[in-house]
């Protein structure tokens, strides 16, 4: 079994997020420069049709501590996953970003340990990555398609 704890759960997420055909960059923390320009470069990616702005990042917002029965740290991390794609109406890119979404919401679900890097990332009333909110944005200068998802994930430390 992995090693369970904050570093080998970010690894294993992004693991599963790069894994997903046409994902675009994942980066497993949220990055930032300067500039517009240089942020473009930090989140665009070559594809069959050209370059395209078609990013990720993973970020940890919360973790609760509690302890098992036989007094093990038993940690329950909230992650938030957020992906950006340049917006082109005439391409209908809101569905291939749509299908996007899923796609990574699919490929957690379907490996619910991440590869043995957690305890779980389905519980009672939550199974995997949830989709908080999708809609359109300016991020770096570009007129993108944005989700902001949410995963939790549990680790026995």
């Amino acid at each position: 079994m992995t090693t369970q704890n904050t570093e080998t759960t970010r690894a294993a997420l992004v693991a599963v997020m790069r894994a997903v055909p046409e994902i675009g960059v994942v980066h497993p923390y949220e990055r930032y420069v300067k500039d517009t320009a240089g942020m473009r470069r930090l989140y665009t990616v070559q594809l069959s049709g050209g370059d395209q702005l078609r990013g990720w990042f993973v970020r940890r917002l919360a973790a609760r501590i509690t302890r098992n029965g036989a007094g093990r740290a038993l940690v329950q991390t909230s992650w938030h996953i957020r992906g950006f794609m340049a917006l082109a109406d005439a391409d209908e890119s809101e569905i291939v970003f749509d299908g996007l979404i899923d796609a990574v919401r699919r490929a957690i679900y379907a490996d619910p340990t991440l590869d043995g890097a957690v305890m779980s990332t389905l519980f009672e009333k939550e199974a995997g990555a949830q989709l908080q909110a999708s809609g359109p944005v300016m991020f770096a200068g570009v007129l993108c398609h944005s989700a902001d998802l949410v995963l939790t994930t549990e680790t026995l430390e």
